[in-house]
């Protein structure tokens, strides 16, 4: 009998839904280590980088919220209770960049603007204004934690912010096109 445990990589997906306004709270956990609660998941930051391109992503988001949700309507409202954690999730690689995802109401089979920021196995999609507001908000309190220590180099939160703003001046029009066409096609076929 072979007692030897065989181990298996495997890369893990976790897709958190938000639909509307929440609370998100960053702060230093028992181990001395940076923690982003969002309804129904705990965050752990080990990696600078990771933060920074979470960061990157949801300012890049940010930027995209008027297209997406121009009005101030929202797809409902999220009140989790505070202990209700279903996952918890460890940042521990530097990921080089954010993948994000945005879908109007006017191409959405339902009526319901989306937009999604992923990195690595990891998506959180919000289905309103507000919740996008208040993973802004968070990402960008847990990003300060980071930042304000000075000892890993990374610049401030609203220089990341200017950067990335500057970039989707440039560039952002083109990425709404596509994930527009994307979803057009999808559902054609």
């Amino acid at each position: 009998m072979n007692t030897e445990a065989e181990t298996v990589d495997a890369v893990s997906r976790l897709t958190i839904h938000l639909a509307g306004e929440h609370e998100t709270d960053a702060s230093i956990g028992l181990t001395l280590i940076p923690l982003l609660k969002v309804p129904t998941a705990i965050i752990e930051f080990r990696h600078p980088t990771g933060a920074r391109v979470w960061w990157e992503g949801w300012c890049e988001a940010a930027a995209m919220l008027d297209r997406i949700f121009p009005e101030q309507v929202d797809a409902g409202e999220l009140r989790e209770p505070e202990l209700t954690i279903n996952s918890f999730v460890i940042l521990d690689d530097a990921p080089r960049r954010a993948k994000i995802r945005a879908r109007s109401a006017a191409v959405s089979p339902d009526g319901i603007g989306a937009l999604s920021v992923t990195v690595g196995g990891l998506t959180i999609a919000c289905a309103s204004r507000a919740a996008v507001e208040c993973q802004v908000r968070g990402w960008r309190e847990a990003y300060d934690i980071f930042a304000s220590d000075g000892g890993f180099g990374l610049p401030s939160a609203d220089d990341v912010a200017a950067r990335v703003r500057a970039d989707h001046a440039r560039h952002g029009a083109n990425e709404l096109l596509t994930a527009a066409e994307e979803q057009r096609a999808a559902r054609t076929q």
